[in-house]
């Protein structure tokens, strides 16, 4: 079989990160109320948990019985753990009507840890 090109195995976490980027760096009066509406520190752990999933399944070309190292699992956790700290940087420096929030920055951190931790928990197990 043959292994698919880098780019189209990261295509979907690139356009959710572009994707994310935007939502979260735009003014905080341009916020669609759908989003104004739900639970904050929900939504950024979610948010970031499907972060680290989409990177996962790059890494691992989209054939889930590949396992990765906890290195390697411990290096896409930090750089969630890194954007979701940039973004709150970005919004609380830069973004009208945006602050930066701790709180934000530990939901999207544990959304991060736990797609990780799920990882590690059913990597190599078969349906």
């Amino acid at each position: 079989m043959r292994k698919p090109n880098k780019i189209i195995s990261y295509t979907p976490a690139l356009l959710w990160g572009f994707l994310i980027s935007y939502l979260t760096l735009i003014p905080g009066k341009e916020i669609p109320s759908a989003l104004a509406s739900l639970n904050d520190k929900l939504l950024h752990a979610s948010i970031f948990f499907f972060t680290a999933a989409l990177i996962i399944m790059a890494m691992t070309r989209y054939q889930f019985k590949r396992s990765l190292s906890k290195l390697r699992l411990a290096g896409i956790w930090i750089v969630c753990v890194t954007y979701g700290a940039l973004i709150e940087i970005l919004q609380n420096d830069f973004v009208p009507g945006r602050t930066g929030d701790w709180m934000d920055f530990w939901a999207n951190s544990f959304g991060a840890g736990i797609a990780v931790l799920l990882w590690l928990l059913f990597q190599g197990r078969r349906a």
